[in-house]
């Protein structure tokens, strides 16, 4: 599961916000909110609302819990390459099973790749 240091982090850099934006949004230091971010320090309970209506996603979201539509709006408008989101899953929907299956596992290579390279 992913943590929510990871969250923090892809959810900032998908808005294109600074730690020092979305720190005082929140009404804490740059410092604090980049040892959240990194993993440092535990993020507070208490600013899990007000983080949730600056990304506009749920704070189940957030922890990793759940996905609502609301969620999935969001986050279906946010760019990879030039694609959103809803544009990346109809590409995989129109690929055949004998492909889908070669999607999948380059997938999970992909992530013990990215594993390796995090040590």
């Amino acid at each position: 599961m992913e943590q929510i240091s990871d969250k923090l982090k892809k959810l900032r850099e998908k808005h294109n916000f600074k730690q020092s934006y979305v720190a005082s949004c929140l009404g804490i230091t740059q410092q604090n909110y980049s040892r959240y971010e990194s993993g440092k320090r535990e993020f507070p309970i208490r600013l899990l609302p007000a983080l949730s209506n600056l990304y506009n996603v749920s704070v189940e979201y957030i922890l990793g819990m759940s996905m609502n539509e609301k969620d999935l709006t969001v986050l279906s408008d946010c760019l990879y390459n030039a694609k959103t989101l809803k544009e990346i899953i109809d590409d995989i929907n129109s690929l055949n099973s004998e492909n889908m299956s070669s999607l999948l596992i380059y997938i999970e290579f992909l992530k013990y790749k990215q594993k390796l390279n995090q040590k």
